[in-house]
């Protein structure tokens, strides 16, 4: 009598557990983030250290590119892009075609990571000694394609910037 008592207490405990996961997980990706404005990735990048650079003349001939900052770190051997779109659905085609860029520059040896929720949306892939991450929240993006060597210093700022 007392084996399926414990057998159901430990099927109603996964039940639970279950949920529980599922709960955060459907939470995480429903959860909006908050994107950052140019002067914030302006000014944050410079604190770190960075030279940042307007790189607007770069896309003069795209009127849905309203801003670009580019960010070189202390001996210009990588940079990160951070782009403000006229709106979310530029940002979202802008994301969709540098992940495709991406995906079609995979190797055979590779790791890839994506995230996609309510406005925002990660794409990682580390693959023929490059690191690669293009994330978006709202109508901003940011683009990096660094050597490896730079995936943990990257990764870092991202998370600091929220991206």
């Amino acid at each position: 009598m007392k084996k399926p008592m414990i057998i159901i207490l430990i099927v109603l405990a996964i039940i639970a557990v279950i949920g529980v996961i599922g709960g955060i997980l459907f939470s995480t990706l429903t959860k909006e983030k908050d994107s950052i404005t140019v002067s914030e990735f302006y000014n944050r990048m410079q604190e770190k250290g960075y030279i940042v650079q307007d790189a607007k003349s770069q896309f003069a001939d795209y009127d849905y590119v309203k801003q670009v900052y580019i960010a070189l770190n202390n001996d210009n051997t990588y940079q990160v892009e951070f782009y403000e779109l006229e709106d979310a659905s530029y940002a979202v085609s802008f994301y969709k075609n540098n992940k495709a860029i991406f995906e079609n520059s995979k190797g055979n040896s590779s790791a890839e990571n994506n995230v996609e929720g309510k406005n925002h949306a990660k794409y990682t892939l580390s693959s023929n000694g490059q690191y690669m991450v293009v994330s978006r929240i709202d109508n901003t993006v940011i683009f990096v394609k660094v050597e490896d060597a730079y995936r943990d210093m990257v990764k870092s700022i991202l998370n600091e910037l929220g991206y």
